[in-house]
Formats: structure tokens, C-alpha cells, sequence
């Protein structure tokens, strides 16, 4: 069977008129079933309806067209009358791509079809033969309006992308400035600038870091090593106890000790991780005045586990099932990308993440990524 496109019945122009299609469905000119059924009915079906058209014989002389066809295809009605097609295909990029399926059509005898582009246009021909006239119809569809409609669309959806893209980069970028906001707090409170110092340039660091992450997405690129799981997560001991002591959150980390490795970028470790720890404070109410947050590690199947849990204000099953969808978000100033992206990031290491929460209990998420014998 021909591939058919299904559009709108063509609404009348000049002495066309639009009449039902003789399908179910409705097609711009009949299909090739019914073309070959009956003939007759479909020469009058192709007329009448408001869909460009010409007739030319097997000697290319051209015997009739309409209006729709002298409106879309650069040619004259005088030219049409005195020229063959076989002439007029020099003048014109459509009439050569017409000569040229008129010609196909000869030699096969069959309904033969095409499609054109460039940037801007978009046209489809169909020949349709008439064997009894010794003569061909070629129908034409100009669908360029389409084209750069969806282009315009095209467009449309890329400069969404780029939003969300930016969304989520000043999300991320959210949270080493908390970190560095918090120690000027304290240092400010200490009068012990010094003492912070080191920290602060780590957490510039990681914004730099971040920003080279999002900008190398579209090239999949991770830079990964094999590293300690102890380690990464023993420097992470001193960030977390500054942000949660300023938001007056008891912090605790119990870690299982290995000597096994993982295979991990450290800098999209502790993102995450910074990432978790911010959502929970978040998640905390004003009338919680026990607030915990707690790190758990454990090895089991060939894995290091991290649990991340806090008592705070947990999710309905409702809510939770929405959860990691690119774009949910429950917070009035959320972006709904934290989420996704940890999940995302977790998954390219080759472990999973997953949420476990109990509305006015607490959210525990585990992380899991494969150890490696070093």
C-alpha cells in the first residue's frame, strides 16, 4: 500500500469546491486503492476538490489545470497553454520535479509519489495514470506554511530547553552559594576568616565545576576515577555540620568502612549529596523544632549504600509518585531539575536512586553504586 498522509478536507477556491472524499478518512486526493477502483468518479473527485492539479499527456503536451496549481507553481497560464511540460521543466525547480515523476510514472504505470524540501518549502506530488486518456494527473500539496510553522515550533521548543537548562544551572549553583553564605555567616560571627578560607575557594571550586558539568552534557562527558568512598564522604563531615548548625538541624554520619573503590566523578558525588541536604532542610516546617538529618552507609551485594534521611514534613503517596518527573516540583520557587539530575547522574555511574517518604514522618533516599576491588 502507497503511504498516505491523512490532512483536512481543502476548503474551495475559485470554481473548486470541496465534496466528501469517498473514505473514511479524509485525504487531500484519493488513495490508490480507490484511484484504481474507479477512475472516472476520481477524475471528477480530483477537479472538484480544492487540491492543485494538471493533466498532460504522454506527449507532455499539458491539457488542463486549475487556478490552485497556477497559485502555488511559478509558471503562466499562457505558458501552460503554449508550452510542453517537457520545456517548462527548465523554467522551474517544481515543473523539473513534476517532469521527472511523470516520466517515472510512464515507465511503471503506476501511482508514483514524491516529496521536496529545502529550508523554507515542503511540497509533495502524487501521478496519478490514466491509461485510457494516454495521460497523466499530478496532484500537488504545497505543505511549506506547515514546514515553517514547525520550524517556528522547533524553535520554540529549543529556547524552552535552553531555559530549563539555565534553570538548572543556577539550582545547582544555588547550593555552594548557600555554603559559602553560611561560612561568611559564621565567620562573620567568629571574626575568623582564616579558618574558613579553605573551604570557601573549595566551594567556588565546585561551582566552576558545576558550570563545566551542564555545558558538557550535550558531549556526555563525565570524568571518573576510582576513588575511596570513605573519603569522599569524610569530606563532605564539615560542609554539612556548617549548613545544618546554621539552620539548627542535628547532623549525624555513620559510614561502614571498606577498602573497596568506586568509580565515580567526586565533584557529581558530593553535588548530590549538597543537593539532598538542602532539599531536606527545605523540607523542614517551622513548628519542627527536632530537626534531624542523618548519613548512613552500608556494603551489601557488591554495593556501597548511602542512606539520606530527615525527619521533616515527608511526601503523600501522591506526591512521591510524581517525584523525579522532569519539572515537578512542589515548592513555589522550585525548578523541578534537582531531582531528575541526581537521578540522572547516579544512573550514568552505573548505581540507582531511589525515595522512600511517609507524610508527616520523614524521606529516606538511597543511593547505590557498585564498589570495585582495587
Amino acid at each position: 500500500m502507497e503511504n498516505q498522509h491523512m490532512y483536512s478536507q481543502v476548503a474551495p477556491k475559485g470554481s473548486n469546491r470541496a465534496v466528501d472524499e469517498p473514505t473514511s478518512e479524509k485525504y487531500p486526493y484519493p488513495p490508490h486503492e480507490i484511484w484504481e477502483m474507479d477512475k472516472t468518479d476520481n477524475l471528477l473527485y480530483i477537479e472538484e476538490i480544492g487540491v492543485p492539479f494538471i493533466k498532460v499527456d504522454t506527449q507532455y503536451h499539458i491539457k488542463k489545470w486549475n487556478q490552485m496549481f497556477l497559485d502555488v507553481v511559478d509558471v503562466t497560464k499562457s505558458e501552460l497553454i503554449y508550452e510542453r511540460l517537457d520545456h517548462l521543466a527548465d523554467q522551474s525547480f517544481v515543473m523539473e520535479r513534476i517532469f521527472d515523476l511523470m516520466n517515472q510514472s510512464l515507465r511503471t504505470g503506476k501511482v508514483e509519489l514524491t516529496t521536496f524540501e529545502d529550508k523554507e518549502s515542503l511540497i509533495h506530488l502524487r501521478a496519478l495514470p490514466l491509461s485510457e486518456a494516454n495521460a497523466i494527473y499530478i496532484l500537488l500539496e504545497d505543505r511549506s506554511l506547515q514546514k515553517q510553522f514547525e520550524n517556528l515550533l522547533t524553535f520554540h521548543h529549543q529556547m524552552e530547553a535552553v531555559s530549563h537548562i539555565a534553570a538548572g544551572v543556577a539550582h545547582e549553583l544555588r547550593n555552594p552559594l548557600s555554603v559559602i553564605k553560611g561560612f561568611f555567616q559564621l565567620a562573620q560571627l567568629t571574626n575568623e576568616y582564616q579558618k574558613y578560607y579553605d573551604t570557601i575557594l573549595a566551594e567556588l571550586n565546585r561551582m566552576n565545576v558545576i558550570i563545566e558539568d551542564f555545558l558538557s552534557v550535550s558531549r556526555r562527558k563525565m570524568e571518573r576515577k576510582l576513588q575511596s568512598p570513605m573519603h569522599i564522604m569524610k569530606s563532605l563531615v564539615e560542609i554539612m555540620k556548617a549548613e545544618c548548625l546554621l539552620h539548627n538541624v542535628e547532623f549525624s554520619m555513620h559510614l561502614k568502612e571498606t577498602s573497596q573503590f568506586i568509580n565515580v566523578n567526586e565533584s557529581i558525588i558530593k553535588q548530590i549529596m549538597l543537593n539532598l541536604l538542602r532539599n531536606s532542610i527545605e523540607a523542614f516546617g517551622k513548628s519542627n523544632n527536632n530537626r534531624t538529618f542523618e548519613i548512613r552507609t552500608l556494603i551489601e551485594n557488591g554495593h556501597y549504600i548511602i542512606f539520606v534521611k530527615d525527619n521533616g514534613k515527608g511526601m503523600p503517596k501522591e506526591v512521591l509518585q510524581q517525584l523525579g518527573k522532569p519539572f515537578f516540583t512542589t515548592k513555589e520557587t522550585g525548578t523541578g531539575i534537582g531531582i531528575p539530575l541526581c537521578k540522572k547522574m547516579i544512573e550514568h555511574h552505573g548505581g540507582s536512586f531511589k525515595i522512600e517518604s511517609t507524610f508527616n514522618v520523614g524521606t529516606t533516599v538511597i543511593l547505590t553504586i557498585p564498589l570495585i576491588e582495587h
